[in-house]
């Protein structure tokens, strides 16, 4: 998946850890100091669609506020968090991780915001991503507290599909068309026997077309009704449910052979395989329509596959999220503020980034009926299910019978729950030591995880204490 959030390990740059080696790269723009009241400086990352998409909405901005000026900077998004670290005088403005935001707020650069927002306007957003950025400081808890960011959205990761791709492929294959697109139903997610079965029949006979480039495991992890730690990221949760899932995603490339490689933190070429036709099926988000209209493709989404197996089990996706945050020792405070809010919860700008492909509104009110309006001709043509994800098992716009009908839902990313993401590179690097990557055997799998659980233990432990201690 194209890195369009901060990496994990930038929370450990918060509290003080090195950052020269991530000092190169790509030249900013804009200033970092002004005399002038109404001029505020901006840091934010993306694609080039979405910077295009900020060019626009800072000049929509400045329009409607004669006299202030936005000074932006934009960096890849593998760079931006060493520069955010290594800049002695933060941004008045800038882009913040909701996996990163608790430490900046420890360390006093986010400005506490319960002071600049009404009652009505929170109201008026989705309550999730506005909870994702309360944070207790004292006791160290996260969804209460004071609100150190501005949303800028609540992105459910989904996955989308190659439609001619899939189209040429039902028909050399000769399947059942009616039956595949059953199966790519937005309101009834395929099993994860059933999914793949679907990319078996899809390639079958390809030497160098794959179904998907890979796997995401916080998404196989969550549609079993497991996940790495207990909500506190106090205790290691390395059970059945968990190693089922890491078996279900390496296997997809061992003995399924419908996926390339099985990398558990992605493939960094999933986009460019995908747009070059090498295969079906990747994973999106909702900011990257921007880019994918762009692109001569035709492309719809589904919702991920969930173990049928087990009883607990249903789909289950990770919604990734950042906020704007407004720098503690900013000069420019009200501007800056206002800037930012406009940003998060302001109809012309939620309205503006919506027809730009930059996202799913933040207003509820606008998300349930102008962006999934079928007068908007625009793709995908199920982004309702966007809307599905984020309102979780609700059936708030009505897709379902009852809301006891609606099994898709969206969980926060597990870094999110952590103060640093070594945990998870260490995990990362004894599934490589142990080359688990290319195990075809399930019970080989499960032996080496369970031997993992004392590690995955110990490093929660030291976090914790780090952190909450």
């Amino acid at each position: 998946m194209k890195n369009k959030r901060s990496t994990s390990m930038m929370k450990i740059a918060a509290l003080g850890a090195s950052v020269a080696a991530a000092l190169s790269g790509v030249a900013a723009c804009g200033d970092t100091e002004s005399s002038d009241p109404n001029k505020i400086t901006f840091w934010f990352w993306g694609s080039p669609a979405e910077v295009a998409v900020y060019e626009q909405l800072i000049a929509q901005y400045e329009d409607e506020h004669p006299g202030v000026t936005v000074a932006p900077t934009h960096y890849e998004s593998s760079i931006y968090m060493g520069k955010f670290q290594a800049e002695r005088k933060k941004p008045d403005v800038f882009f913040m991780p909701d996996t990163d935001f608790a430490a900046w707020a420890d360390a006093g650069v986010m400005l506490d915001l319960d002071g600049s927002v009404s009652e009505a306007e929170l109201n008026a957003v989705w309550p999730a991503a506005i909870n994702e950025y309360r944070y207790d400081a004292q006791t160290k808890s996260l969804g209460s507290g004071s609100l150190y960011g501005f949303p800028k959205d609540l992105g459910p990761v989904c996955l989308t599909y190659n439609k001619k791709l899939l189209e040429k492929q039902i028909d050399k294959n000769g399947l059942d068309r009616a039956d595949v697109y059953e199966l790519l139903d937005p309101t009834d997610p395929m099993t994860w026997d059933e999914f793949r079965g679907l990319l078996k029949d899809l390639t079958r006979g390809e030497t160098d077309l794959y179904g998907i480039p890979y796997y995401e495991m916080d998404a196989a992890l969550y549609s079993n009704a497991a996940n790495y730690f207990t909500d506190d990221a106090s205790e290691q949760r390395i059970d059945d449910n968990f190693i089922d899932a890491v078996v279900f995603n390496i296997q997809l490339a061992t003995v399924d052979k419908v996926m390339p490689s099985a990398d558990m933190s992605g493939a960094t070429d999933a986009y460019t395989r995908f747009f070059n036709g090498k295969t079906i099926f990747t994973w999106m988000g909702p900011w990257d329509n921007a880019d994918f209209w762009n692109y001569d493709i035709e492309y719809d989404i589904c919702p991920v596959p969930y173990n049928g197996k087990n009883p607990d089990a249903q789909s289950v996706t990770f919604a990734g999220s950042m906020c704007y945050g407004v720098s503690a020792k900013t000069k420019k405070r009200d501007v800056a503020v206002d800037f930012a809010k406009w940003l998060s919860m302001s109809e012309s700008c939620q309205r503006k980034a919506l027809e730009l492909g930059q996202q799913v509104p933040n207003l509820m009110d606008m998300a349930k009926t102008d962006f999934i309006s079928a007068e908007w001709k625009v793709q995908p043509e199920h982004r309702s299910l966007f809307v599905d994800v984020i309102d979780g098992n609700t059936n708030s716009i009505g897709l379902y019978e009852s809301a006891a009908d609606d099994r898709i839902s969206s969980k926060t990313r597990p870094l999110y729950y952590t103060y640093d993401g070594t945990w998870k590179d260490n995990l990362l690097s004894y599934l490589a030591e142990e080359d688990l990557w290319r195990a075809t055997d399930a019970a080989l799998i499960k032996t080496k995880l369970e031997a993992y659980r004392n590690d995955l233990q110990n490093d929660l432990d030291i976090m914790n204490e780090r952190w909450k201690g």
